[in-house]
């Protein structure tokens, strides 16, 4: 993954197709990835902070606030640290040679730390399909097995976990400072960590194959397959499960719509890390079968940052239009400031 984005390919077939794709492709960095990035990433950390108050305001005492909150932590320090993998390109436009030192060193140091808080937002939402899934088919069972403290040791788990798995990415490279005897200036330049040389076949093999199956293919297919069996017991049927629901399960789950809003970030978070799974499928043969030039594999790995930012501030909006309750601690928080500016 490091080595498409630091290392150079050889031309496509002629200079003149090379120049003009590395044109179109800065273009579209700059004009889409970095200004549409940089503001999906303040979006996503304004709407992550409103859920964080706003389930604070309700209250950690259910199982589906405990994880909605987490997940939403998880997307805020997300928002907060995706900007780091594009600041080069808005030190660019003051200052090329700090932008080229900045963008190495990040590389080097910061690459896949956002990855980290997208594995866990999606292992999030895999146990929230679960819940929904036992709390539908199992009513009876469902307080049992998701205890406020099961619930709260699994999200410690889940954040154990990622970061355990993610870790190795972490040292990939390192930077070496020269000083270019032309201009006197220093610069960085990438190089392969000791770590990656020593453990390269183990390491590609665990970044290529294992990765993105334990903490993306399995979550997902785990999420759509439990989000297909909760709309066929919601749809189908609806008047006996929701029969046992009311009369069993916490007031969380008392009311129809909180289930369909549940379920609702469950599907709408599958689809929309669909593509960030065709991408990743893209990079895992790409090295040999495409063989796709630096700028193309950077700009769709852009993309793929793209779309795991825009969940955030998609939840949200899911959470407003869906639940009642959100809706109306919302207004109350609004009010509330209201009524101290008037002051």
């Amino acid at each position: 993954m490091a080595q498409g984005y630091f290392n150079s390919s050889p031309p496509l077939t002629t200079k003149s197709q090379q120049e003009l794709e590395d044109f179109l492709v800065n273009i579209l960095d700059s004009v889409i990835f970095c200004f549409l990035h940089h503001l999906l990433c303040l979006s996503g950390a304004l709407a992550s902070i409103l859920n964080i108050i706003i389930l604070s305001k309700y209250g950690l005492h259910e199982t589906s606030s405990i994880l909605l909150f987490s997940m939403s932590v998880s997307d805020l320090i997300c928002s907060i640290v995706q900007p780091i993998r594009k600041l080069n390109c808005i030190v660019a436009q003051f200052d090329p040679l700090l932008a080229k030192n900045t963008k190495f060193y990040i590389g080097a140091n910061f690459f896949s730390l956002p990855d980290f808080f997208i594995a866990i937002s999606t292992l999030h939402t895999a146990v929230i399909a679960v819940e929904r899934l036992i709390a539908v088919c199992f009513p009876l069972k469902m307080l049992w097995i998701f205890t406020t403290y099961r619930v709260k040791c699994l999200v410690l788990f889940i954040y154990i976990y990622a970061v355990v798995m993610m870790m190795p990415t972490l040292f990939l490279g390192e930077i070496l400072w020269t000083v270019d005897p032309k201009t006197n200036n220093t610069i960085a330049e990438f190089m392969f960590s000791q770590f990656y040389k020593s453990n390269f076949h183990h390491m590609n093999e665990f970044m290529y194959f294992a990765l993105p199956k334990l903490l993306a293919t399995f979550p997902l297919a785990l999420i759509t397959v439990c989000s297909i069996i909760i709309g066929y017991k919601i749809v189908v049927r609806r008047k006996t499960t929701l029969t046992q629901m009311s009369s069993i399960v916490s007031k969380e789950v008392k009311e129809r719509k909180v289930v369909k809003m549940l379920l609702t970030v469950c599907v709408v978070n599958a689809s929309m890390f669909l593509p960030t799974e065709v991408i990743n499928m893209f990079f895992l043969y790409s090295s040999t079968l495409l063989r796709p030039s630096d700028s193309v594999y950077f700009s769709l790995r852009s993309f793929y940052i793209i779309i795991g930012q825009i969940k955030a501030t998609v939840n949200f909006i899911i959470y407003i239009t869906m639940s009642s309750k959100f809706e109306l601690i919302l207004k109350e928080i609004c009010y509330c400031r209201k009524k101290k500016k008037k002051k």
